[in-house]
């Protein structure tokens, strides 16, 4: 029997997103450094259009000051569609930082010109918060050495975002213009048709203007970042994995072997309800944690469970829709092929599974070290 896929947050968010994934053309091809650097695609222009971008953005700024279910709601209907736009960096990773910062009436105004359209800033934060930039502060502003690594520039960027320190190791958050930081590109398209960059600097002078944090408060907005895109992602693989569960079926539904249907076979059916079976869980899953995120519960572990536990359910789905649509004689061109690739590729953006182990790990050994020191402080003062 067929099957639809129920949306975590039904609304308008989530209609108008599909309306717009659903006419967007799917491009395979890798994209060039010229198309990815200064020409939007229709379905990215759209999205700047319809104010996606201001979905997270305070009222004050001249935002929409909405939910993180809102912009789940319309990353779930983009990932139905594969869509490589980058709307979890870009609609709900930068307002969530930025919006963090207090005090900063020219943060309050970048945000205003976010909302507008106006400007497009791409974040470019390791989830571990390691830094391969070296910044050299003094009273004329900041000079910059190293490289940018990972910048997502699927659609045109004025901005950047990123973490840098100094030589005594202290952390700078920075926002700086392409204009002002120059430097040299060198870019690459994924297998899901993403396009990747790494940006050069030599001695790259910023006003001191560009900085917007230092020290603990810099690494607590790379943090936050790096938890509000794992979530955000979750919910785009949510989406990819609802519409193969939907593709598969239809497709076992109407193909035939030897004169019978494919969803008659019973090893077929079976598979099938174990992908069915992994949807409903994550979707569950995903939800309740956007919900508690949007309730003040910003459990960083919490999100990079779910993370964890997205990155495997995305590439075993993906791997039963390839194989349930014809293994390796399935075209590259079927939608499907194109779900499944989107799907881990999100699985890798903003921490695969092995780097949310890490995480995990880490956390543990912090709690575990507490519990150490915890109990030692009565022994050394009875001492």
């Amino acid at each position: 029997m067929p099957f639809q896929a129920s949306p975590m947050f039904p609304g308008d968010l989530y209609d108008t997103t599909l309306r717009v994934a659903a006419d967007a053309v799917a491009v395979n091809a890798a994209l060039t450094e010229a198309q990815a650097t200064d020409q939007a695609s229709d379905s990215w222009q759209q999205f700047l259009e319809l104010g996606w971008q201001a979905v997270l953005v305070p009222e004050a700024s001249g935002g929409a000051g909405s939910t993180f279910a809102d912009v789940a709601s319309i990353a779930e209907a983009a990932g139905r569609y594969g869509l490589t736009t980058p709307l979890v960096a870009r609609c709900a990773v930068v307002p969530a930082v930025l919006g963090a910062i207090p005090g900063r009436d020219d943060v309050a105004q970048m945000l205003g010109l976010l909302a507008a359209g106006e400007v497009s800033i791409a974040p470019v934060f390791a989830h571990d918060g390691s830094c391969s930039l070296t910044a050299m502060v003094d009273a004329e502003g900041v000079q910059l050495q190293g490289s940018l690594r990972g910048i997502d520039l699927s659609e045109p960027a004025s901005h950047l975002l990123f973490l840098a320190r100094s030589a005594a190791g202290e952390a700078l958050l920075l926002l700086a213009s392409r204009d002002q930081l120059g430097g040299s590109l060198q870019s690459w398209a994924g297998h899901d048709g993403r396009l990747t960059a790494d940006l050069a600097l030599k001695a790259t002078r910023l006003p001191a203007s560009t900085v917007l944090q230092r020290g603990r408060a810099a690494v607590a907005a790379a943090e936050r970042a790096g938890t509000v895109g794992a979530l955000v992602c979750c919910a785009q693989i949510v989406g990819a994995i609802g519409a193969m569960v939907e593709q598969t079926i239809e497709y076992l539904n109407t193909r035939q072997q030897f004169g019978v249907q494919l969803s008659t076979f019973q090893a077929l059916r079976h598979r099938t309800v174990e992908m069915y079976v992994a949807y409903e869980s994550v979707r569950g899953m995903v939800r309740e944690r956007v919900v508690a995120f949007d309730l003040g519960d910003g459990d960083a572990h919490a999100v990079a469970l779910l993370k964890h536990y997205l990155s495997i359910a995305a590439r075993q789905v993906g791997e039963s829709a390839i194989q349930l649509h014809g293994g390796i004689g399935m075209s590259r061109e079927l939608p499907a092929a194109r779900l499944a690739m989107h799907a881990i590729g999100c699985s890798l953006q903003w921490g695969d599974r092995y780097e949310q182990l890490d995480s995990l790990a880490a956390d543990m050994a912090a709690e575990i070290a507490a519990e150490v020191a915890a109990e030692s402080a009565p022994t050394a003062a009875r001492a």
